[in-house]
């Protein structure tokens, strides 16, 4: 059981009459989204790889490149 206040309920029930659903089922779509947004921004390093790949750094370790630069400023 659930309970809310009298605004946004009213704001369920104008949502759902919109989208031709029940409030249960807007619920249910928003709490799913929720938790897939959730799920997918948890670890940085799934962020990582979802990131374009730079033609300069083609066949490159890019920490290998940042160490050789700073090596020729010592």
């Amino acid at each position: 059981m659930l309970t809310i206040d009298l605004e946004l309920e009213e704001s369920l029930q104008a949502i759902a009459k919109q989208e031709h659903s029940s409030p249960n089922e807007i619920i249910k779509k928003l709490v799913s989204q929720y938790l897939s947004q959730k799920k997918s921004s948890e670890l940085v390093t799934d962020i990582v790889k979802d990131l374009p790949e730079f033609p300069c750094f083609a066949n490159q370790d890019p920490l290998q490149l940042q160490r050789a630069m700073r090596d020729e400023w010592n």
